[in-house]
């Protein structure tokens, strides 16, 4: 389906929940960033904790929905699996590199809306 107008947009099926996982997961970057600067990062943690829980079980049923609508392609699978493995992976790293793993995820998110979706 070519997608022409926002309204067609937002009236896609999977779009709403797809846009769910990119504001859970740009919101848990920015609450990463923040985490660099403070001393009192515990409770820090487990906001960033259930924010990223938030953003992975709304790409979760992103993909459910695709896979229900027999739309899912590779791409949306890579993302998932990427979320799942290599973000959490990537905490045993510096916090630095974490992040940019991170705001990779965000940017296979958007690459995800531009080539299934649009």
């Amino acid at each position: 389906m070519q997608i022409t107008t926002l309204g067609s947009l937002f009236s896609h099926p999977s779009f709403l929940i797809l846009f769910l996982a990119i504001l859970f997961t740009l919101a848990n970057v920015l609450i990463g960033v923040s985490l660099l600067s403070r001393d009192k990062k515990k409770r820090g943690y487990s906001i960033h904790r259930y924010v990223y829980w938030g953003a992975v079980g709304s790409l979760c049923l992103y993909v459910l929905s695709k896979h229900y609508l027999l739309e899912a392609t590779y791409l949306d699978l890579f993302v998932l699996v990427y979320f799942l493995l290599i973000i959490p992976y990537s905490r045993t790293m510096e916090e630095t590199q974490h992040a940019v793993i991170a705001s990779v995820g965000l940017v296979l998110l958007l690459g995800t809306v531009a080539f299934t979706i649009l």
